[in-house]
């Protein structure tokens, strides 16, 4: 294994729950396969009932409890127990490329007035059409992560740094006051990109050699529930970056078209448009349940 000699250092920060399944994988993908050896790993986990621990100290990571289970409380706590100068985050059901820290490492490294960077997401081989679609639509209509590296200085969700894939300098994410955890698990890593971008407008990269492979859900309800997840995670982030109010038609108007399309009986792709009104209509109850909590109009 390559270990690169340090001027900075960076520390990994993994949420679980329940993740016994995936957390070897994303582990070993950093202990076993990559380039460059982190300084510190630490798995917060939010009271998991199964095996999720036992299998993480199988590497020498920390382990740290976390009693409010949320993914914004999990990563706080990270924080505040780090001890490398960039805070790396990934997702326990991801794997990041093998060069993943390294490359990091090497851009904050060669460039010092850099204070964030995000990467682009890939899907895994997918299980069966739902996973297909699912990692579609993620990937190619909703983050659409550009091919080229670039300077974000406005808010926007296209290529927005997620915590599945992104790090930061401490002291910035300390000068934030690190995750807004109002969002819990809904929005929380954009509330913060978008934060930073705010404070510090280009002075962040997005670079698509920044890789993490990631699964996407694979049955109809895990499709439903993702999507009313990212609804509410609109309406929170509305609450805090919208001055004002907001419809977006162009969600509806997809809706009613593929509606229309799988009530076609000369339809040969109804099971696509049976996707779409799931995914649609799971992400517009979203918003709606989320407008209640947050008190404001995101429909």
């Amino acid at each position: 294994m390559k270990i690169i000699s340090r001027e900075i250092d960076i520390t990994v920060i993994i949420p679980t729950y329940n993740s016994e399944k995936y957390i070897s994988r994303v582990l070993y993908a950093l202990y076993e396969t990559g380039t460059y050896f982190p300084r510190q790993v630490i798995v917060v986990d939010g009271e998991s009932k199964d095996y999720t621990v036992e299998k993480a100290r199988e590497y020498p990571v920390e382990v740290l409890p976390n009693p409010k289970i949320s993914a914004a409380d999990a990563r706080n706590i990270g924080i505040r127990f780090s001890r490398g100068d960039i805070i790396a985050f990934t997702d326990s059901d991801c794997v990041p490329d093998k060069y993943w820290l390294e490359n990091i490492f090497n851009r904050f490294k060669n460039n010092p007035e850099l204070v964030g960077m995000g990467g682009k997401m890939l899907p895994f081989e997918p299980k069966n059409n739902i996973e297909t679609f699912s990692a579609n639509i993620f990937l190619n209509e909703i983050m659409k992560f550009p091919e080229q590296a670039f300077k974000p200085s406005e808010k926007f969700l296209p290529g927005s740094f997620i915590t599945a894939n992104c790090a930061y300098r401490k002291e910035v994410l300390i000068e934030v006051r690190g995750f807004n955890e109002f969002f819990k698990n809904n929005g929380e890593d954009i509330d913060l990109f978008w934060r930073i971008i705010d404070k510090f407008p280009g002075n962040l990269l997005y670079d698509p050699s920044i890789i993490v492979y990631h699964s996407f859900p694979d049955s109809y309800i895990k499709l439903a529930k993702k999507y009313f997840q990212y609804g509410i995670a609109s309406s929170k982030l509305a609450k805090f970056h919208l001055k004002t109010p907001s419809i977006d038609f162009f969600v509806y108007k997809k809706l009613l078209k593929h509606f229309i399309k799988l009530m076609n009986p000369l339809n040969s792709h109804g099971e696509v448009d049976l996707l779409y009104l799931i995914q649609l209509t799971s992400h517009i109850l979203g918003k709606v349940y989320g407008s209640i909590i947050v008190r404001r109009l995101n429909l």
